[in-house]
């Protein structure tokens, strides 16, 4: 029993320090979009952030591929892990983008973007802070629940943003870049609710 117990404190602890890495890269991408473009030289460490989540994922996983006992569906684990690690990758998509397109004046509704971004994240962190308590623990239900609520948020200023571009007076090639960075920061937000429906779906198998 005891063997049990450890094995799924393993994988609740690693999915923990992944919500926590997660609260620090989102830090970072928030800082970038509310500052730019004196923050242009925060966006190469986005990369190296990345590169951490990654290994994060993969810690997860090779204990996955190691473990005959584990806290539930490994199919579901493995899916969490995935779409925590498309946040990462489409924050640093959205980041790099403002280098990559030579982008020298920043949007209001992409600071906008970046904050709901933020919020969601650090609902996601306390989802994942209380997932081994999630058959006793209604908080974690309720935040994976609220998270629907923030994404409904982000679409509308993802909307928005949208209608400003292209119904504003915007030259064509700042609507080309805009769109790509508008795109890929509503895809980070989109993956926080996907990791979201996956916990629940866990709690309600587990009911």
């Amino acid at each position: 029993m005891s063997r049990v117990k450890r094995k799924e404190d393993v994988f609740y602890s690693l999915f923990r320090e992944y919500g926590e890495k997660l609260v620090t890269v989102g830090e970072v991408y928030q800082r970038i979009f509310h500052e730019f473009p004196a923050s242009r030289a925060l966006v190469p460490s986005m990369k190296e952030y990345e590169n951490i989540c990654d290994e994060q994922a993969r810690k997860i996983f090779m204990e996955l591929s190691n473990s005959f006992i584990t806290p539930f569906d490994r199919e579901d684990i493995s899916a969490l892990v995935k779409r925590l690690d498309d946040v990462v990758d489409y924050m640093e998509a959205a980041a790099s983008r403002l280098d990559l397109f030579n982008i020298n004046e920043m949007r209001p509704e992409a600071i906008q973007l970046a904050d709901v971004t933020v919020k969601a994240i650090g609902q996601v962190a306390v989802v994942l802070d209380n997932f081994s308590s999630f058959k006793k623990n209604s908080i974690v239900m309720e935040t994976a629940l609220a998270v629907d609520v923030t994404e409904d948020e982000g679409d509308a200023v993802y909307k928005n943003a949208l209608a400003d571009l292209f119904h504003g007076d915007v030259p064509t090639l700042d609507i080309m870049k805009w769109s790509r960075v508008f795109d890929r920061m509503e895809l980070a937000l989109n993956a926080c609710e996907h990791a979201c429906d996956i916990v629940q779906g866990v709690i309600m198998k587990n009911a």
